[in-house]
């Protein structure tokens, strides 16, 4: 049976920057991926912006897709997913989910060093080889696998009156952030019932192991795993380490009900890891 991936960038980002993973899928599955609302050639929509929107933009980008359907998402892309579930349960047959933005009450808007810092980025380039040569000097670029940086720069910029732009606006962005805090999916999440796995960097300053594990208590059917040497850019950062867990749970769908799955080879993280869990 065909499993079709789903791919969800994080905030700021495009649907691009999951090339490196795609390309480290086994041969066989079919690869989706999109631009949210005011993000790469996705729509403009007016600020401020309800999370809910992504979500619903990701149900609709999965809406006529074959099934059975691994949901991936990294960050806001993350949430959306969880979101899109909400909307329209069994959208998913199962989830993986990279340090999603999904915070407990009091659900409101709330402005930090994060919201107000992005609104300082630099947002126009003379060319895309120059913004290329910018990003990849500083964090968090300059650890990326240079497909995923090759995506964000094909996908993250546009053209301006004279050379690029950035094509999630910095005020976009930062109403974004503002928003993490509001959408209330936490309340919700033992709703899902699909498996879950629940990721997250061993050295994320934004998603401590221990919340890791707090989120993947929420809903019904998930385990959590927290990958060695990697920070909040794990995708970018590791993206073979991901697309071995995609394959792994894939190939689980994949198997007929009557036919005994082949058991999941070994992994070699890059460094140690805690023990991969078993999805319930």
């Amino acid at each position: 049976m065909p499993v079709t991936i789903a791919f969800a960038h994080a905030t700021g980002f495009c649907g691009a920057v999951w090339r490196p993973v795609v390309d480290a899928l086994t041969p066989g599955f079919a690869a989706v991926t999109w631009d949210f609302p005011n993000h790469g050639s996705g729509p403009r929509v007016p600020l401020p912006l309800n999370w809910w929107v992504f979500g619903e933009w990701a149900r609709k980008q999965v809406a006529d897709l074959a099934h059975p359907i691994v949901g991936v998402g990294h960050s806001m892309g993350g949430a959306a997913l969880v979101m899109a579930e909400l909307l329209s349960p069994n959208t998913f047959s199962a989830l993986v989910l990279i340090e999603p933005m999904i915070f407990p009450p009091p659900y409101r808007r709330t402005e930090g060093d994060l919201s107000r810092g992005v609104r300082k980025r630099k947002r126009a380039f003379d060319s895309r080889q120059a913004a290329r040569e910018n990003f990849a000097s500083k964090p968090p670029f300059d650890t990326w696998h240079p497909e995923a940086l090759d995506g964000y720069i094909d996908c993250g910029l546009i053209d301006g009156e004279a050379g690029v732009i950035l094509a999630c606006t910095p005020e976009a962005e930062s109403d974004i952030y503002q928003g993490a805090t509001a959408h209330g999916a936490w309340g919700r999440a033992g709703e899902i019932n699909v498996p879950t796995l629940i990721m997250a960097g061993s050295d994320s300053d934004v998603f401590p192991a221990d919340y890791a594990r707090s989120v993947a208590n929420q809903f019904g059917r998930a385990g959590s795993e927290i990958v060695a040497r990697a920070d909040h850019f794990l995708p970018m950062e590791h993206p073979e380490v991901i697309a071995r867990r995609i394959d792994r749970i894939s190939r689980g769908l994949a198997t007929p009900a009557n036919e005994p799955a082949e058991p999941s080879p070994s992994i070699e993280d890059p460094g140690p890891a805690e023990p991969e869990p078993a999805l319930p």
